[in-house]
């Protein structure tokens, strides 16, 4: 449930509308009237009334609480763990969705990937990255350590290829871990119309 909802059943929309000496909320894009007779704007909106539409709702979120999170649609781009190749960061975890047109294969490219070691159980405890070919893959695929070898490529199935990257602390300690590189690009879906 968003705070504009809260404002409307609790009343508060009428109560500041009342206060701020307006009949009706000019605010826009899912703003609402704040009780100091301001706008207050969703992320993803700006401007004195939020009409400023930035991102949708869900992409300002998800920078918000995930800010290495983004989606890729630009053919040879190539992405990196943040601060590469060096790999003592704060605890990172964020996703990449990798995009091509229709009729179009993602393909990932690894130029690098060395991060922390599988333990004995068969667990990446520490870090891992998983790949998942299809949006509702249900068996992904998660590696780490260097499982992933130099020119390894990743195709998804269709359009979309989603990796989500989790890591621990590694701030102040050398641990030998370098993160990370790959190159976005597409290839025709053989047989797509």
């Amino acid at each position: 449930m968003n705070i504009k909802t809260l404002n409307r059943n609790y009343k508060c929309d009428k109560k500041n509308l009342k206060s701020c000496g307006l009949e009706t909320d000019p605010c826009q894009n899912q703003g609402y009237m704040g009780p100091a007779c301001k706008c207050l704007c969703p992320p993803g909106t700006s401007g004195d009334n939020c009409g400023t539409l930035e991102m949708s709702y869900e992409d300002a979120m998800l920078k918000l609480l995930k800010s290495y999170s983004r989606k890729i649609t630009t053919n040879n781009t190539v992405v990196t763990t943040p601060g590469y190749p060096d790999a003592s960061n704060p605890a990172l975890q964020f996703d990449i969705v990798f995009e091509a047109e229709k009729c179009q294969r993602a393909v990932l490219t690894f130029k690098e990937f060395l991060i922390a070691y599988r333990h004995g159980n068969g667990i990446c405890y520490l870090d891992q990255l998983v790949i998942r070919t299809q949006v509702d893959d249900v068996k992904p695929r998660n590696f780490c350590y260097d499982e992933i070898k130099l020119g390894q490529v990743f195709k998804s199935e269709e359009n979309l290829l989603i990796i989500s990257y989790n890591s621990q602390d590694y701030r102040g300690k050398n641990v030998g871990r370098r993160g990370w590189k790959a190159v976005f690009t597409t290839e025709p879906i053989p047989g797509c119309a």
